[in-house]
This record gives structure tokens, sequence and C-alpha cells, in this order.
């Protein structure tokens, strides 16, 4: 690194300051507060910085723009065997002799290459009968996000009875036999004997002779405490007869889920008897990941698939949240009830669930519209008449049937749903055949507008500021390179097609290098490799430009590194070796002519856009 007295003749401080690199203005600007350097560029005047108004805007404002080529429709020619060929006229392939054929290019000539989207294309009627294209429609549609998990069908506890006895007693006839008997509601199930039974039977018969409401019903309640159902109790009130044994009856239709009876067996007070479950309904215990279970709540609808039987697909709502979480497992319990009349849902079964939370209104299309590649997500809309035109969206949620899109895609218009592959492959093509076009366009023949000249002039200024640290000697600071370096985001997607491409790519490499500079021959190299990027677009692109602006190119005799500078007495940044003046080509009268006649064509574009009922 230079140090900071100045070895070199010229200081900076002698020169008027007219002369100055746009840098060191843009440098001062900052220092008096924080300002945008595209604000520098369209022309205005941060705060305190007035001073340097001469310097800036005769840097800044570009008195020349290049332009970029119009089809105006020409037919152009390539070759079957090589279709990266592309001839203005009718001749053979200059590689393998092939006759060349007739290019097709399609509708939107120059729109599509400069604003990155895909050419649209225009396909016979019959053509699109033979690939089968199908169209659907870009809908708002209720839907939300999707949570997959997996359950297990178990009982339903609320359909099921359990009979327990509640004295001590003699199984006498047994109607069930095994675990699987069908039942009934209403369905004798067994009879018992029981000493309590007949003694508190023959009491209530002797309180119900006596009328005493009191009696009768504390003596009512005795027999339920035993056990014995009111249609027991009123048979004996009908009857007035002593029932030896007692009789038990099923109180729903079911099955025999578990039976301890066998005829004549003697049970104690507490045993269980039997338990009957019906499996009309089922309940479903899903389990649901430990951060899936805020999402979930009761009503949250779910879509439950049994992969061991085929075709079955139930719909259901989540009845309980279960409000512990298993600590091995790392799940909680959700409990869902599905209807089961045909009985084929079994307990112990395994499903496959999904629920669908945060439901809301989302513009989406069936999903099969979508098409994936490497540059994103798009679809194929279709504009009528046989025109289609690929379509930037970013995918949002997902059902399978429809998936979520934000982008160019607005609600009713009309998208590809079968046969896109093919008309995006069409578009694919011929957007590649712009692309090589485009990249074969000279660097004069670009397009520009002001503020895209202005970018490109932070590079070269760049240029200026590392010349201007070496010869008089201060450091470099890596933040005045930044706004130079974010050009190459900024101009990419207009450009990256193109030459200009190369320059920016290679531009930023040797930016980056002086950013991370310590020594003055690291700053040297890379100011080489600036200029050296740079030289290909101020030489070929733009030269009258810089002419005009006083910039001037030199190459050191020695070494034969290049360097630009302001008008003036050459000042050597690699060291005191002879300077070799590199003066601007002269103007290229055809490319003059393609400017002029891109800026009429600009113009005749701009007023069509402008009048009543064009659609944009």
């Amino acid at each position: 690194m230079c140090n900071k007295t100045c070895k070199h003749t010229a200081p900076r401080m002698n020169r008027p300051i007219s002369q100055l690199p746009l840098v060191l203005m843009l440098s001062t600007a900052l220092v008096a507060g924080p300002v945008s350097p595209l604000k520098f560029f369209s022309g205005l005047e941060p705060d305190g910085a007035s001073s340097l108004k001469s310097g800036l805007a005769e840097l800044l404002v570009p008195s020349a723009v290049a332009a970029d080529t119009k089809d105006d429709g020409a037919v152009k020619w390539t070759c079957p065997m090589h279709p990266h060929y592309i001839a203005d006229s009718f001749g053979t392939c200059p590689i393998c002799g092939m006759d060349l054929v007739k290019l097709e290019t399609g509708g939107d000539k120059t729109g599509a290459a400069a604003s990155g989207q895909r050419t649209a294309i225009t396909v016979a009627p019959e053509t699109l009968q033979t690939m089968g294209v199908r169209i659907a429609k870009a809908e708002e549609t209720r839907f939300g996000r999707i949570i997959r998990s997996f359950g297990l069908v178990a009982e339903n506890e609320r359909m099921q009875t359990e009979m327990t006895a509640r004295t001590e007693a003699w199984i006498e006839e047994l109607r069930i036999r095994a675990v699987g008997d069908e039942v009934k509601k209403g369905d004798l199930l067994f009879t018992m004997y029981a000493p309590e039974f007949i003694v508190t039977q023959r009491d209530y018969l002797d309180r119900f002779k006596t009328r005493n409401p009191k009696r009768i019903q504390s003596i009512k309640t005795r027999l339920r405490a035993f056990g014995m159902q009111d249609s027991v109790i009123r048979r004996l009130e009908k009857t007035r007869e002593v029932m030896e044994f007692v009789p038990f009856y099923a109180l729903i239709d079911g099955t025999v889920a578990m039976i301890e009876l066998r005829p004549g067996s003697y049970v104690k007070r507490g045993t269980m008897l039997t338990r009957i479950q019906n499996y009309d309904q089922v309940w479903l215990m899903v389990s649901v990941a430990e951060k899936d279970l805020s999402f979930i709540k009761p009503g949250t609808p779910a879509r439950v698939t049994f992969p061991n039987i085929p075709g079955r697909e139930s719909f259901a709502k989540v009845e309980y949240v279960y409000p512990t979480v298993d600590q091995d497992t790392r799940t909680g319990q959700v409990r869902l009830v599905l209807d089961n009349k045909d009985g084929q849902l079994r307990p112990g079964a395994y499903a496959d669930v999904a629920f669908e939370v945060g439901t809301e209104q989302r513009l989406a299309v069936p999903s099969e519209a979508i098409l994936k590649s490497g540059g994103g997500r798009h679809v194929i809309a279709s504009l009528g008449k046989g025109r289609f035109e690929p379509r930037a969206v970013k995918t949002g949620l997902s059902t399978g049937r429809w998936t979520e899109v934000t982008g160019e895609i607005a609600p009713g218009e009309d998208i590809v749903v079968s046969g896109q592959f093919l008309l995006d492959s069409e578009s694919a093509l011929r957007e590649s055949f712009r692309k090589l076009e485009r990249l074969q366009l000279p660097l004069a023949l670009l397009k520009l507008d002001d503020r895209q000249f202005a970018m490109i002039d932070h590079m070269v200024d760049a240029a200026l500021y590392l010349h201007e640290a070496l010869v008089d000697g201060y450091e470099v600071e890596p933040k005045f390179l930044d706004p130079a370096i974010e050009i190459k985001t900024l101009l990419w997607p207009q450009f990256q097609h193109s030459k200009l491409a190369f320059v920016m790519e290679d531009a930023v490499k040797a930016l980056e290098k002086a950013k991370i500079a310590e020594a003055e021959s690291e700053i040297q190299a890379a100011l080489a490799d600036l200029v050296l990027a740079l030289e290909p677009w101020m030489r070929d692109g733009a030269p009258q430009h810089y002419a005009d602006k006083k910039v001037e190119m030199y190459a050191d005799q020695d070494s034969g590194r290049k360097w630009v500078q302001l008008a003036g007495r050459p000042v050597n940044p690699y060291g005191r070796g002879n300077s070799k003046s590199l003066p601007w080509p002269k103007p290229n009268p055809n490319a003059q002519e393609a400017v002029a006649q891109s800026k009429q064509d600009d113009g005749a574009e701009t007023a069509r856009r402008a009048m009543p009922g064009h659609n944009h």
C-alpha cells in the first residue's frame, strides 16, 4: 500500500475539483450523510454536496445511448442439425452443409428477452387437438396447510356397556357363550339366582300392598342397587310374583367383547360379567408431532385413508385433543370419530391422516398444471386463438389437487393442465434461439437507458477511484466499492444473456479483489483486472460516451497493464514506466443508424401502448 506521503507527481489536491473522480465526490457526500448511490446517478443532489455539482453532473449524464436490435418480422433461417446457428438469409449450414430452414419465432419479439419472461407461442388448432391440450381456470379456493400423521382404530368407549355383579349370585340360564356373539337391544343375556334378590322382591311386594309411596320408592332403589333393570322391575310390579331367577337384557345392539360367565358359575360382588361393544362408530387415535399440535384444535378437518382397505377414504373432524405428550415419542394424541356401519374398520387397524389447518381463501391452480425446472416454477397461460405464454409463479400450500400460486397469474385466467410440457418445450426452444441471438449482439447495439448507463459508470468510476488511490497514496475504502459491485445484481435480469454479462462478471471479480487488497501490488493487480474487464464495454460499447466525458485510457509500456483517468497529463499507477495512450475508436456509422432506428421504434411502441384500449 502507498504511504500517506505522495511519492508521485500531480497530487490530487492540485487538480481542479471538476476533474476529481466521481467516487471521491460520492465519498465526501457519504461523510456528510447516508445517500443512496443511485440517487447520484439519477441527477439528485445530496445535502452538503452542492460544491461537487459540476464534476458530478459532467460524469454522470450520458450523451449517447446504445440500442438493441429490433426484430422487424424478418424471416430467420436455422440448421435442423445445429439449431444454434441462425442466419438472416437462406443458404447452407457452414457446419454440416445442410440447407437452412425457416425459423418460427412466435409472436412477442422483444419483450420476453428484455424482461426475462419466456416466449409466447402460437399453435395451430389441429396441432392442439393432437397434443390433447386441456384448459382449466385459476380460481380462488379455500384450503390450508396439510399436516400428515398416522392413527390406530380403537373402540368407541361411548358405545359400550359393561355388566358387573352387585351381589353374590349364581348364573342359571346363559344365552351368550363367547366373544363375538351378536346381540340386539332387549335380547336376554342370562338369568341370575341371588338370595338378596328374592328377599328384596318379597319386601317390595309387601310394601306395594300398603301403598306407602316412600317405602315403595326406598325398596325400589334397593332393587336397582342390586342390579335389577327397570324393565324387570316393571314386570315385577305387573305380575306381583317373585322371580327366583332374575333376567338381564342387552341395553344396546352390539357384539360381546368380553365374557367371564359359564352356566351355573358362582360370581362375587364386583365381578365383571360381560361387556358389549357397538362398532357402528369407532375412534381413531392419531399421533401428532409435538411441533404440529398447536395447529390442531377441535373441529379441524381431516382426511383419513386406510392402506389395507383400497379405495376407503373418510372425512372427519377432530373431536378431542389430549392435553399430554408422550415423553418417548414426543407426540400428542388426537381423537377422531369415524362411521363404521359396514364393520370394515377394526380396532388396531392402521390409518394415514392428513389434517388441513390454516384454511383460508387462496388463488390456486390444478397441481398438474405446475411445471418445475431449475429456474423455478411456471404455468402455461392460454391467451386465446391458439396463443400460449409461460408465466412465472411461486407456489405455496398444496392439497394434492390444488396448489396455491402467486405471481403472473390472476383469478379467472385460463391455464393449461394437460399437454403443457410440449408447449413449454416449444417456448423454451424459441427462447433459447433469442438468447443466442442476443448473446451474439455486439456491445455497441445493446440498448441501455440513462439509469442503466449511470449504473455501468459506477464500475468505470471504481477504476478511477483505484487509480486515484494508487497515485495519491491513500487507503482504499472497501465500502466505496460496494455500489459498483451491486450493479451486477441490478442489471443481471436484463443483460444476463448478452456480452455485457461477461463484462460485469469479470469486473465484480476484480472489485472483490480490490476490497480485500492490503499491499500496493494487490491493488495494482485489481486495477489492471478491472480495466481489462471494462475495456470491451468502454471501447466497443460506448467509446464516444467516455470520450465526451474526458475519460482516457492508457497502458504501461513495460507490463502492458492498463488504467483509466480523467483527461490531463498521464499518471502511471504501476510505477515510473512510460505510458502509452489508447485513443477511443471512431464511431461506427452502422451502429449509429441502428441506435437511431431503435429510438424511432421505441417511440412508436410507446405511443402504441399509450393508445386507449391497448391491452397491456
